[in-house]
């Protein structure tokens, strides 16, 4: 305070050797560099007019400030104490500095304007020698004792809330709910970062990395998928959060047809008609947050929905019940060999001998799923000709045939021919 009153007093003692070339009136009034009770009286000094007019007025801004500061006690969140009038008024003017023009964080500044001073006087000094100007221009702006103990406890009041702000958001850094959440409570704290001087500030400069740090664990989790269709959402720690950001999708093959942002889930539809079976078909997926990358490659593949099956060993039956010249009953025994990994039914099989009539086994409705072999084991009552059947004593039989099955995941209705294919018999 002791400062602010030493520039007041400074330019009008520098300025008492030479008069004005021009002023705002004949006379100058008598409250110019003196005291009055309820006013403030300020001067400010530029080179031209208007700027020596706003720092007047910013020089009101100080000397409130000092005011306010004179009659706070403020302690911080970490109890200590600042009482102090040097210490307060240090922590309001560092307000005040940064906000000469908008009074940001510092609300209780915000009412103080040109259109509340009551009196003003400037003055015009020119220096031949040097063909330098200089304007004085002071002001008488009110500020009654009532005035000031509305501020002291305006202050109060926002840096009460103020606090209360800065442990709430604190609060929530393990419980947020959103990408936006997370955005909102970053730029709050840098708000309060700059508002706060004292142990507060640290707290929330240590708050707005732990709000960042969070961007660093979001992943993307698929949720369920069919071929064509994905569906993902955005996990943090064990909890699943939302976002309304729309993500970046890229696919070296694939056409994205679609995407929808669900509250609690994204669905990304695509066409997969120009993609071969590769087990490197993906689709990257991309955020951008903070200063974060946070992406993932759903991997797909073109044949999850394809159902073929083939035969390569042998087929073995077994007769369970015989007579001279027929096998009554036998069981057969086959290895199918499944190309994907999409599920599929076995329907009937269809066994052909040459001269013979055929061997229907119907009604199977075997279910398959997953890539590779196979067993199925069938029983068979037909009666079947040992003679025209048997293996005993040749080289090599042969036999033809179908196998139906069905696509489960299309319900596709195929068939797998059966053409000379070796067997073997224990009659």
């Amino acid at each position: 305070m002791k400062r602010i009153l030493a520039i007041l007093l400074l330019i009008p003692i520098a300025c008492l050797a030479q008069k004005p070339t021009e002023t705002s009136s004949k006379k100058q009034p008598s409250w110019v560099n003196g005291l009055e009770k309820d006013y403030i009286i300020a001067v400010g000094t530029a080179p031209n007019i208007q700027d020596a007019q706003q720092n007047a007025l910013k020089m009101v801004k100080e000397r409130i400030v000092s005011a306010v500061a004179e009659n706070v006690k403020t302690s911080t969140e970490m109890k200590v104490q600042e009482t102090t009038v040097n210490n307060i008024s240090s922590y309001l003017e560092n307000f005040a500095t940064t906000t000469t023009t908008t009074s940001g964080p510092v609300p209780f500044l915000q009412g103080i304007s040109l259109s509340n001073v009551e009196e003003f006087y400037w003055e015009k000094f020119e220096n031949k020698a040097t063909r330098t100007v200089q304007y004085n221009y002071h002001i008488k702006y009110p500020f009654s004792q009532v005035k000031l103990w509305d501020l002291v406890t305006e202050f109060k009041k926002r840096d009460k809330e103020m606090t209360q702000q800065l442990d709430d958001i604190l609060e929530m850094v393990d419980k947020v709910k959103s990408v936006e959440e997370i955005e909102k409570n970053i730029g709050d704290l840098v708000i309060l970062a700059k508002y706060f001087m004292d142990g507060r500030k640290d707290k929330a400069n240590l708050g707005i990395s732990r709000y960042r740090n969070l961007y660093k664990g979001i992943e993307l989790v698929e949720l369920e998928s069919g071929l064509g269709e994905l569906k993902y959402a955005l996990r943090l720690g064990s909890n699943y959060i939302e976002t309304s950001r729309k993500p970046q999708i890229k696919s070296d093959c694939a056409r994205i047809t679609s995407t929808v942002n669900n509250k609690d889930y994204t669905v990304i539809k695509y066409d997969y008609f120009n993609c071969y079976e590769d087990p490197e078909n993906h689709i990257l997926v991309s955020y951008r947050f903070g200063n974060e990358n946070v992406q993932k490659p759903f991997y797909f593949d073109i044949t999850a929905d394809k159902a073929a099956i083939f035969v390569n060993e042998p087929f073995h039956f077994v007769a369970n019940s015989k007579s001279e010249s027929t096998v009554e009953n036998a069981t057969l025994d086959i290895t199918l060999i499944s190309k994907y990994q999409a599920p599929f039914t076995i329907n009937k099989v269809v066994l052909e001998w040459p001269g013979q009539p055929p061997i229907i086994i119907d009604n199977i409705d075997r279910s398959y799923a997953g890539k590779g072999n196979h067993s199925l084991i069938l029983n068979i009552d037909q009666p079947i000709s040992i003679e025209q059947t048997t293996t005993a004593g040749k080289r090599i039989s042969m036999l033809s045939g179908y196998i139906h099955f069905t696509s489960d995941a299309k319900g596709e209705k195929k068939t797998y021919r059966i053409y000379n294919h070796n067997y073997t018999t224990n009659w």
